[in-house]
């Protein structure tokens, strides 16, 4: 079952965050991602034996600067190891790092707003993997086949009137030295409309976005709240191949390495919401079941309380209460599984 998990505020004990992340890749190497005094470390274990381990560069170097919220994912078809997190440079000044192990070593570095007033927050990782084939310019009655690899970053930043919901695009199967490889949207730009709004929305609903899970793919989908329209959106993002250059273009004599051709992101909305004071209640979770129809829940003395989307916005709320045989687990489990 495909679903989203949105952690808002104060909930239950296992933010992504909160331990070192780990992710096993295809070759048996085991990775995990450290936050030291020092700064964030990637260590590589196979066989129960240390293949690798960098401290990344531009590490830590004052009283009170930290790393949080540390993202790791393995890419199976570049062999790419890449790594997220919230640098927090003091208390009000933040940035969110992307950053890329290949084979022995880092190939990039990117701070993602290089503005740490801006307090870019929260951010989580995904990867999306996409094929798709067209005829070879030269001979047309061949294909030509393309895979890439993309790893996404989501964060929010900003305060007050000025706060927005941004995503990180990188194609990991381009040169670590491409800086095209790199784009960086806000979602509430791929929008392509505004009705403005005067409502406070609540922190712990604008404050973090996340991907939609499951095994990377050619089609990604975020939940992420809008300021500029109070509404919750179901964004969904393609990555679609570019189109062929244009027959008057300047090719250079190379053929068919000019005419290489690379996907890129498209965006679209798949569902809107409105926010329901619902979703202010401290410890509120969401999950985001294929029919993109979300249950919101948080647990409280007697049990869990939870509302589902319906097509006229919201249902009412509901409880499910803790009795003999039912656990506080085993009753999440359940509301969880209303979102198919």
């Amino acid at each position: 079952m495909k679903r989203i998990v949105l952690a808002l505020g104060l909930v239950l004990s296992g933010f992504s965050w909160a331990a070192d992340p780990v992710t096993l890749d295809r070759n048996g190497v085991l990775w995990r991602l450290t936050a030291t005094s020092s700064g964030t470390v990637l260590v590589g274990v196979k066989d129960g034996e240390e293949v690798a381990r960098s401290l990344v560069p531009f590490p830590l170097g004052l009283a009170g600067q930290n790393d949080s919220h540390l993202q790791l994912v393995a890419d199976e078809l570049t062999g790419k190891v890449v790594v997220a997190w919230q640098r927090n440079w003091t208390a009000n000044f933040s940035d969110v790092v992307l950053a890329v192990w290949n084979a022995e070593g880092w190939e990039r570095i990117t701070y993602l707003t290089g503005d740490a007033s801006l307090r870019a927050r929260n951010p989580v990782l995904k990867l999306a993997r996409v094929t798709s084939s067209y005829p070879d310019p030269e001979d047309p009655e061949k294909t030509v086949t393309v895979s890439e690899s993309f790893a996404l970053v989501l964060w929010w930043q900003g305060d007050n009137g000025d706060q927005q919901a941004r995503l990180a695009s990188l194609n990991l199967t381009a040169p670590g030295d491409d800086d095209k490889a790199v784009s960086v949207v806000t979602l509430d730009g791929q929008l392509g409309f505004g009705i403005g709004c005067s409502q406070s929305l609540p922190q712990e609903v604008l404050e973090h976005p996340i991907f939609a899970a499951g095994a990377p793919g050619p089609v990604v989908h975020v939940l992420a709240a809008s300021p500029s329209t109070c509404l919750l959106f179901v964004h969904e993002i393609r990555f679609e191949l570019q189109p062929p250059p244009s027959t008057g273009e300047e090719q250079g004599g190379l053929g068919a390495v000019a005419l290489r051709r690379r996907h890129t992101p498209i965006f679209g909305v798949r569902k809107v919401l409105p926010v329901t004071r619902e979703l202010s209640a401290e410890g509120t979770r969401a999950v985001l079941g294929a029919d993109l129809q979300p249950v919101l829940y948080r647990v409280v003395p007697e049990g869990v309380e939870y509302i589902v989307a319906i097509d006229q916005g919201w249902s009412p709320k509901r409880l499910l209460k803790l009795e003999e045989g039912l656990s506080l687990d085993r009753a999440i489990a359940l509301v969880e599984n209303l979102a198919r």
